[in-house]
C-alpha cells in the first residue's frame, strides 16, 4: 500500500516573510545622514589633514556603532570612502574603519557565545551555522567581503558554533578590510567628481 504523502504546509509557512518596512527606512535614513555628514567634511579636507588626530577618532567611533548595529550596512562603507576623499588617502581610513568594524561586530559574536534566542529566531540562522561548521573561517571572509546584511548573523552564529573569538576577528578584518578598500579607492576615484560639488 503507497504511503500516504505529507501535507503540504500552509501558505503562510512557505512563503517568504514580509520585509521590514520600518528597519529599511531606517537602513535608508542611516546611510543619508552619514553619507551626507561625510561628504560635507570634505570641503574641510586641507584642515582634517593637519589635525588628523580627531578626524580617526571620529571614524573609528563611528566604524565601531555601524559594526555593532544589527543588519544596518551602508554607512560605514560610506564614511570610510569619504575619509579617503578628505585624506587623499585610502590605508589610513580603511586600517582604521575595518579595525572599528570589526571591534563593533564583537558584539553580535558575544550574543551568539551567549546563546541569545535572538540568533535562532533568524530565518537563515541554520543555513549560515552550516556553511560556518562545514568551511568555518572561508565563510566568515567571504560574507565579509562582499557587501550584505548578513555579517551581524553570521557573526552571531560564529560565536554560538564557538569558532575562537581571534580566529573570527581576523577573518573578518580580512574580508571587510579587503571591501573596505574597494570603497575607499572607489571614492578616491571619484574625488574630481565629488569636490565639484563644493
Amino acid at each position: 500500500m503507497p504511503k500516504a504523502s505529507a501535507p503540504p504546509l500552509p501558505a503562510a509557512e512557505t512563503a517568504a516573510p514580509p520585509i521590514d518596512r520600518r528597519l529599511l527606512l531606517l537602513q535608508v535614513a542611516a546611510l543619508v545622514v552619514v553619507t551626507g555628514a561625510s561628504l560635507a567634511a570634505i570641503p574641510f579636507a586641507d584642515q582634517i589633514r593637519a589635525y588628523p588626530g580627531p578626524a580617526y577618532l571620529a571614524l573609528f567611533v563611528l566604524s565601531i556603532q555601524s559594526g555593532a548595529l544589527f543588519m544596518l550596512p551602508g554607512f560605514g562603507w560610506a564614511a570610510i570612502a569619504a575619509s579617503a576623499v578628505a585624506f587623499d588617502n585610502v590605508w589610513g581610513p580603511v586600517l582604521v574603519g575595518t579595525t572599528g568594524q570589526v571591534l563593533g561586530e564583537m558584539v553580535s559574536y558575544l550574543l551568539g557565545v551567549t546563546g541569545s534566542p535572538w540568533i535562532q529566531r533568524q530565518e537563515r540562522y541554520q543555513q549560515l551555522h552550516g556553511w560556518i561548521r562545514r568551511w568555518g573561517l572561508l565563510v566568515i571572509f567571504a560574507i565579509a567581503a562582499i557587501p550584505n546584511p548578513l555579517f551581524d548573523l553570521a557573526g552571531a552564529v560564529a560565536g554560538a558554533a564557538r569558532l575562537g573569538w581571534w580566529r573570527f576577528y581576523i577573518a573578518s578584518w580580512a574580508g571587510r578590510a579587503l571591501k573596505n578598500l574597494i570603497f575607499a579607492a572607489a571614492g578616491l576615484q571619484s574625488a574630481d567628481f565629488i569636490r565639484q560639488f563644493f
